[in-house]
């Protein structure tokens, strides 16, 4: 049974009937709200996430958890995360379990040839639902109906709610709550607002820079599909990781006077504040002064290639070089 994901967020009791859930699509923010949305229904349920590498490890491990009925809850809820067709020799068991359980299948873009997803259109008794690419229109209701008890909701507010936000719907949720956590009295003023959703913005680009920069390649991706880049900050990105990288070849230059990192980092002026230390250590032993140099050189070499085609996607080139930045691979363009 095919159910559409905005009648499903207006009336999220409509979901209560089925047992059996596959949630679909690139809208990874809408699927996140719909499957939190579903576990508050279901408050007193135990819940059970399961991931990709656990189906590898043991194809029956969903068997087993339907199976496995903890007498300490009324109900569980299993959740399968970043399922595809493969891991499914025994959906024809689970489908027919009989226990006091309820499934959510979350999968990406699932095209129409998939048996799994026409198992669950075509089935009464199994809910499926679709999760596309939002648009202008579907993010601005969003933000009205979550937002519509705050006085001064205009369109101003939720251009603004918008832009910071760079339309990913995930963002826009965060902020959504961050909105509703700040204005106790639930009245928006447009200059706070702004000072509101740009307060952390520098904050977390640091998190990613340094994700990048120590070459954390899986905390990075999700920091980049958590982050709204704005274009106008395109060059205020390189810079922050071009501040860094400099700071790293003056301690190796100091480094020479010393040969002890720990002595250079308490020498060096200005000071670098002590909490930062562990950090600056780590990414003294991952990036020698070539490295660094080369690094620097592939940096300023993205930044001329900006300022002179004003045609070129800027995000997309920061983002190109902070993936490039991660692996040291200088990838030119």
């Amino acid at each position: 049974m095919i159910l559409k994901s905005f009648e499903i967020e207006n009336n999220i009791k409509k979901i209560l009937q089925y047992k059996f859930i596959l949630i679909y699509g690139e809208n990874i923010g809408l699927k996140d709200n719909l499957k939190k949305n579903i576990i508050s229904l279901n408050k007193k349920a135990e819940i059970i996430n399961l991931y990709q590498e656990d189906l590898n490890k043991d194809k029956n491990i969903i068997l087993g958890e339907i199976k496995n009925i903890s007498l300490f809850s009324e109900e569980k809820i299993i959740i399968v995360n970043h399922v595809n067709e493969k891991n499914f020799a025994e959906l024809d068991k689970i489908l027919q379990s009989k226990e006091k359980i309820k499934i959510i299948f979350i999968a990406d873009i699932l095209d129409k040839k998939s048996k799994f997803r026409a198992m669950f259109e075509k089935e009464n008794n199994l809910a499926i639902i679709p999760c596309y690419k939002d648009n202008d229109i579907t993010l601005r209701k969003l933000i009205s109906t979550e937002l519509k008890e705050f006085k001064n909701l205009d369109n101003n507010a939720i251009n603004m709610i918008l832009n910071y936000s760079n339309l990913n719907r995930k963002t826009i949720i965060n902020n959504i709550d961050k909105i509703k956590s700040f204005y106790d009295k639930k009245v928006l003023s447009e200059e706070s607002l702004e000072i509101l959703l740009n307060s952390d913005r520098n904050e977390f680009f640091e998190n990613i820079r340094d994700a990048s920069l120590i070459g954390e390649k899986n905390k990075l991706n999700n920091l980049l599909n958590n982050f709204s880049f704005s274009n106008d900050d395109a060059f205020l990105y390189l810079n922050m990781i071009n501040f860094k990288l400099i700071k790293l070849l003056e301690i190796h230059k100091e480094n020479e006077r010393y040969n002890d990192f720990n002595l250079t980092i308490t020498k060096i002026r200005p000071p670098i504040f002590w909490k930062d230390k562990p950090l600056y250590l780590k990414l003294l032993r991952k990036w020698h002064k070539q490295s660094i140099i080369e690094a620097l050189e592939y940096l300023g070499h993205t930044e001329v290639k900006l300022k002179k085609n004003s045609s070129l996607n800027s995000l997309t080139i920061v983002k190109n070089a902070i993936l490039n930045i991660c692996t040291n691979s200088w990838a030119y363009f």
